[in-house]
């Protein structure tokens, strides 16, 4: 995501927190929008333990960084992390080697265990998250965490993993002899592993984790360690057992704002990240942003509705393109071009098949959400928001989603261009009417109130067997008479 400053127009940088209780759609928008701040780093473990809300970079924030190197850990600690997460495996010559799968097949392309594979092989390896993170993301080696713990000492407080369960006594005499302070280490296991009482024994705090397979030992199980975790699937019932337990609850992963804030509302005072930049930030207050897509990396707060990697759109960086692919409904958020403004703005962006076959094709824009939830239109888990809508077939329309069931606004019909051909979007919003121009056609909405530009996604609602294209998205806030 790039920020400037506008050509022509003169631009606001007034923030939108005071929209009114009964703006539309975006009531109540003001509280999600300002970021919950954590306290400064911790010293200890107990310090962060103690704090009321605290971040830790899962991962070192993996959908920032390729996941568990060096250069991962570094970047989490230059962007403010509190704690840091970090997995290990034991290589068969007997090295601890940051890594979260037993495999090196997802990240290095090789279908073989670490467990058995001597330090040697391992260090010519090179960690490829390109398929998560972009074109452009750098291929990162494998790091020993004897030279992790000597880079990270005394900078954050440390959450280690012994992820096969074999390996305790071994990584705990490690990290009691490295430079980093037993206070600042936090032993993590699954909640019905083994070494926890090893690592309190040498001086570590505790943290159990809960994965939807055994939520219900929370209660036999909690007393063991110094806080819980919970995984993200958790029901609001779960978190609230968890919670009444006393101890501090985790809840990993966080990729968005949003889930920060239902979480910390539920009490939920940990927030491991995999977006930590992102989560731990508001909206921005400058006059203008536009897409990063010629960067070739995915920018902090970008997510696919769908958190997986084979989710994620193809960035075509040369060219400046995102697309969202052909195989299933999408969309996409763009997250780091939420601005924090009110009042007149422009929103372009351009559009296009590069395929058309026979059936009805239907891509577009939302915008006006009050979070970075994902907006599936005319879907149970519908948010609120707008969202401009182009067919394949001849129409383009606007609709309004207040509920599960949006409604349309209006319509309008267009000359479609063939395949490969971009089409221009503009949409302004001033004086509480929406104006979308599309493909030379125009349609307006009077609204009767201003509607904050708020998230934007980037939508392929039908793909009719082929993807779509998006390119030059930019954001303007005009300035106020």
């Amino acid at each position: 995501m790039e920020t400037g400053t506008a050509g022509p127009l003169a631009v606001s940088r007034r923030t939108f927190l005071g929209l009114a209780a009964g703006a539309l759609l975006l009531a109540g928008c003001s509280g999600e929008l300002v970021a919950k701040r954590a306290s400064p780093k911790a010293v200890s473990a107990a310090d962060l333990l103690g704090q009321d809300l605290f971040y830790i970079a899962h991962r070192g924030s993996g959908d920032n960084w390729t996941e568990h190197t060096l250069h991962a850990y570094r970047q989490a600690l230059a962007h403010g992390a509190q704690a840091i997460e970090i997995s290990v495996h034991r290589s068969k010559d007997g090295h601890f080697v940051c890594h979260h799968d037993a495999s090196l097949e997802r990240l290095c392309g090789v279908p073989r265990l670490i467990s058995e594979t001597a330090w040697d092989e391992l260090q010519a390896l090179r960690n490829n998250a390109r398929q998560w993170l972009g074109p452009n993301a750098a291929l990162e080696p494998l790091a020993r965490l004897e030279t992790v713990l000597e880079a990270l000492a005394d900078q954050a407080v440390l959450f280690i993993e012994d992820k096969s369960g074999q390996h305790a006594a071994e990584l705990i005499e490690m990290i009691a002899a490295s430079p980093v302070p037993i206070e600042s280490t936090v032993w993590k296991q699954p909640a019905t592993g083994t070494g926890a009482e090893l690592a309190s024994a040498a001086g570590m705090k505790t943290w159990g984790y809960f994965a939807p397979e055994n939520f219900g030992g929370i209660e036999h199980i909690a007393g063991g360690f110094d806080a819980l975790g919970i995984h993200d699937s958790a029901d609001p019932g779960t978190i609230e057992r968890a919670v009444a337990t006393g101890l501090p609850v985790i809840c990993w992963e966080v990729h968005r704002r949003s889930q920060r804030d239902w979480l910390a509302r539920q009490g939920v005072r940990g927030m491991m990240c995999s977006n930590l930049p992102y989560v731990t930030s508001s909206p921005q207050a400058v006059p203008t942003v536009a897409d990063g897509f010629t960067s070739g990396l995915r920018a902090a707060g970008d997510l696919p509705d769908a958190i997986t990697w084979k989710a994620q759109p193809q960035i075509l960086a040369a060219e400046g393109i995102l697309t969202l692919g052909d195989s299933r409904k999408a969309s996409y958020a763009l997250g780091s071009m939420a601005l924090a403004g009110a009042g007149s703005w422009r929103l372009k962006a351009q559009i296009r098949w590069p395929q058309r076959g026979s059936g009805n094709q239907i891509a577009g824009l939302a915008f006006g959400l009050p979070t970075d939830e994902p907006y599936r239109a005319f879907e149970e888990s519908q948010a609120d928001g707008f969202h401009l809508q182009l067919e394949s077939h001849g129409e383009v329309s606007l609709w309004r989603a207040g509920g599960k069931t949006p409604h349309k606004l209006g319509r309008a019909m267009w000359n479609t261009p063939s395949g490969g051909e971009w089409v221009q979007i503009e949409l302004v919003m001033a004086d509480g009417r929406i104006l979308a121009e599309c493909g030379g056609e125009a349609l307006a909405a009077e609204l009767g109130e201003s509607v904050a530009p708020g998230y934007l996604n980037l939508m392929n609602l039908i793909p009719a067997g082929h993807g779509v294209d998006f390119r030059k998205v930019s954001l303007e806030l005009e300035a106020s008479a």
